[in-house]
């Protein structure tokens, strides 16, 4: 049985990741699969004890967000509790990385460039995404392209694709059916990965593609041009924002956590940032103000935080 100190400790990774907690304790050095709390997240989820019942890992394979948790005691200097080292675990995840790497660079290439559903019901039915009828007829024809494949969300109509990038390379790709489910490609690479959607001045990186074209939208109403960036998670809005001098972040304004110290994921690592940061008045993200109140509102926002930082 595990202590109290690491169980709260999981609780608040668990809780940090967006994944439900294991419904029973987990049993030392096995991977228990539980649901995040995306949609279609059944199962994305994992948890794993170390052996020596000192700390653990919690991973969010729908977003890939992952974080260590332990059960330290106040004074106790920081041990090194990861996964024993594995070179040939480590050689083949290189490799699988490649190849992920290769499918999400021949999804992009087969792109059409379209408006899609989604990008209409968030008010944007003029713009043109990258948009795919079956990401499916780029993974290899082996085991691993059936995982990706069983990774995928359930659509009944093309998916808008959203690549990642880090430096040049894309790494991920997020995949958003009709209804709004959002995956990123399994295995892929979205730790620092970014998709950007205009260049300026300013640079501001969001989380979600709507939000970063309502960002995008309401700069250009007050005549600001701006580098605006889509990030996919929270976790990884504020690594990306690090790597920018003088970013700022455009968080999405969530739903409190108590393991958050009562702050929602997005304010939660904007304020661990230590980048300059701004979130809607209201529950949601800055499409869902856009779409509740007006592009105007959004604008006269952004106006008054680039005031306050100015």
């Amino acid at each position: 049985m595990i202590d109290q100190a690491l169980h709260d400790a999981m609780i608040a990774a668990c809780a940090a990741v967006r994944i439900n907690p294991p419904r029973r304790e987990p049993a030392p050095g096995r991977w228990v699969q539980v649901d995040t709390y995306e949609r279609n997240g059944k199962g994305d989820g994992r948890i794993l004890i170390f052996d020596d019942e000192r700390g653990g890992i919690c991973w969010n394979h729908q977003t890939q967000q992952s974080r260590q948790f332990s059960a330290r005691r106040h004074g106790e200097p920081v041990q090194s509790h990861g996964l024993r080292r594995d070179p040939e675990k480590e050689r083949r995840r290189q490799d699988e990385q490649r190849e992920v790497e290769r499918i999400c660079a021949d999804i992009v290439r087969t792109c059409r460039h379209e408006p899609h559903p989604y990008l209409a019901r968030k008010g944007f039915p003029d713009e043109r995404g990258l948009v795919h009828d079956d990401p499916r007829a780029c993974f290899p024809a082996t085991s691993f392209g059936e995982v990706l494949a069983k990774a995928l969300p359930e659509a009944d109509g093309p998916l808008l694709i959203v690549p990642g990038r880090i430096d040049r390379r894309i790494t991920t790709v997020q995949f958003i059916a009709t209804d709004g489910t959002k995956k990123n490609i399994l295995r892929g690479a979205m730790g620092g990965a970014s998709h950007r959607i205009a260049t300026g001045r300013l640079s501001v990186v969001c989380e979600g593609i709507a939000t970063a074209m309502s960002v995008r939208a309401a700069l250009r109403f007050l005549s600001l041009s701006a580098t605006v960036l889509s990030a996919f998670s929270a976790s990884n809005v504020a690594k990306v924002a690090a790597g920018i001098p003088e970013a700022w972040i455009a968080a999405d304004n969530d739903k409190p956590i108590e393991a958050l110290g009562n702050l929602g994921t997005g304010e939660f690592y904007a304020a661990e940032s230590g980048r300059k940061w701004t979130m809607p008045p209201e529950l949601g993200d800055f499409n869902d103000m856009h779409m509740a109140h007006g592009l105007r509102a959004l604008a006269l926002h952004l106006q008054e935080v680039l005031r306050d930082t100015s």
